[in-house]
């Protein structure tokens, strides 16, 4: 699973969450209408999104964030 971390003057990094690998490409050469925090998979040589996994871990996120706000 990769996920964009941020998306800078045209190019894009991605890292991968299970190897902490980090990748650059130029933005065009992701999916139509990636923003960033979406999840990617990797299909062959390209990326497509994945609505689960970027919905997934949204809430994870939110479950973390409220477990602080409230400590």
């Amino acid at each position: 699973m990769w996920v964009i971390d941020r998306i800078e003057e045209g190019i894009a990094v991605l890292e991968n969450t299970a190897t902490q690998e980090v990748l650059e490409l130029p933005r065009k050469e992701l999916p139509k209408g990636c923003r960033e925090g979406y999840v990617l998979k990797k299909e062959g040589d390209c990326f497509v999104r994945d609505p689960e996994g970027t919905e997934a871990r949204k809430k994870l996120i939110q479950e973390k964030f409220s477990r602080l706000k409230f400590k």
